[in-house]
């Protein structure tokens, strides 16, 4: 057995400050599985950070690594074998968080990595090219296990990737409960008095198809003047390196060419937790118009079921795991007038858009953050054993 107060799990991820999901994702984990614990696992991160950005990290950010550089890579790989209370690397992998062709220069990490590891696919696409195809499957013969969010991702490891199905796991991502203050409060605490409002949160980019929404609400706005679609969100950091504020104000201008100012609102922030459940909370109907079929997962979309919402969702791989009739709406993006028709219809079926509410936060039972945590340190004792704390030894040295 390995003692706690020398054992580590290194989580390797971005991480806040940084502004993006994964980031997001990795600190609500590790918070959960400290508070499921009671610290009984010490957990640090190694932040990924692409190109040396120099942002100041505090705990419980221990070391960084340029992921963009493979020099940094592999003196990370070596700085982590050197320390004896690491016991186990856990991976957060999207192929765009690691530099080289299809993210290849984690493969001279972990070529050189001594420490135990299992890795979190966050995407998982089908039909891969040969070189991806080559990758995935490395890093899976390597690792310890391997984490996926859906039964769709673990089908294509097993199916596409030819990945041995006794290291796949499946551990859903986390969520969060809802504000306990009533949607009727909340909504008069942002204005929104009389309203049926509609949401979309997340960080903006294109592949977002916000304009989806926003030229929906044209129709939408004339039955039911009383409707406000939401979008919060900052852009997306790398766009806004690429191309400032571009997108953003192209919304903005859609919403004028079209006289939407008062059906339609930006808010330009990266909210809390606390204050993105309450804007959830509120919500009457949820819009999720991504472009990408093969998203594998979403926290935007899985938060919004965790609060409630019924949900009209372009068809992804994602909705069409979790949502059915009794739970949300699966429309075909290439059909033009389908979602302003599928808003007005629930608009006026408060029954059928309440029930389409209740059932999604019943589906997301088993996703809570503290039930998350808990299969994942299930998973880390299983590796290295469960740690003995000191003051369990007492009894046994008194005998």
């Amino acid at each position: 057995m390995v003692n706690d107060r020398t054992s580590k799990i290194l989580f390797l991820s971005t991480y806040p400050p940084v502004k993006c999901g994964i980031a997001s994702f990795t600190q609500d984990l590790v918070n959960a599985i400290d508070t499921e614990t009671n610290h009984f696992l010490s957990i640090k991160i190694c932040a990924l950070d692409k190109n040396g950005s120099n942002i100041s990290y505090g705990l419980p950010v221990s070391m960084t690594m340029d992921s963009y550089k493979l020099d940094s890579c592999i003196a990370t790989a070596e700085k982590i074998n050197r320390d004896a209370s690491i016991k186990l690397v856990c991976i957060e992998h999207e192929f765009g968080l690691y530099g080289g062709d299809f993210g290849e220069y984690i493969l001279g990490f972990l070529a050189l990595l001594e420490k135990p590891f299992v890795i979190r696919f966050h995407t998982v696409l089908p039909s891969p090219e040969p070189k991806r195809l080559k990758i995935v499957q490395s890093i899976s013969l390597l690792a310890e296990r391997v984490i996926v969010m859906t039964h769709n991702s673990e089908r294509l490891l097993k199916e596409n990737y030819h990945i041995d199905e006794e290291k796949i796991i499946i551990i859903p991502h986390g969520t969060h409960n809802s504000s306990p203050v009533s949607a009727s409060d909340l909504k008069q605490k942002y204005d929104f008095q009389n309203r049926l409002v509609l949401t979309t949160f997340g960080l903006l980019s294109p592949n977002k198809g916000i304009e989806k929404g926003i030229l929906a609400m044209k129709e939408v706005s004339k039955k039911f003047p009383e409707a406000l679609y939401v979008v919060l969100g900052q852009t997306h950091p790398n766009l806004i390196k690429e191309e400032g504020e571009k997108y953003r104000n192209f919304l903005q201008e859609l919403i004028d060419a079209n006289g939407l100012q008062e059906s339609v609102l930006l808010v330009n922030e990266y909210a809390s937790t606390k204050k993105l459940m309450e804007y959830l909370t509120l919500t009457d109907i949820y819009l999720f118009t991504s472009k990408d079929p093969n998203q594998a997962v979403s926290g935007t979309f899985l938060y919004a079921m965790s609060a409630g919402c019924p949900i009209i969702s372009n068809s992804f791989v994602l909705a069409k795991e979790m949502l059915d009739e009794t739970s949300g709406i699966i429309i075909d993006p290439l059909k033009e007038n389908e979602l302003a028709d599928n808003i007005m219809m629930l608009l006026q079926n408060d029954i059928l858009r309440k029930q389409m509410g209740h059932n999604a936060f019943a589906k997301m039972k088993n996703s809570k953050w503290h039930r998350v945590a808990q299969k994942h340190s299930g998973l880390f004792y299983d590796i290295i054993g469960k740690p003995v704390r000191s003051t369990d030894l007492v009894p046994q040295l008194m005998n």
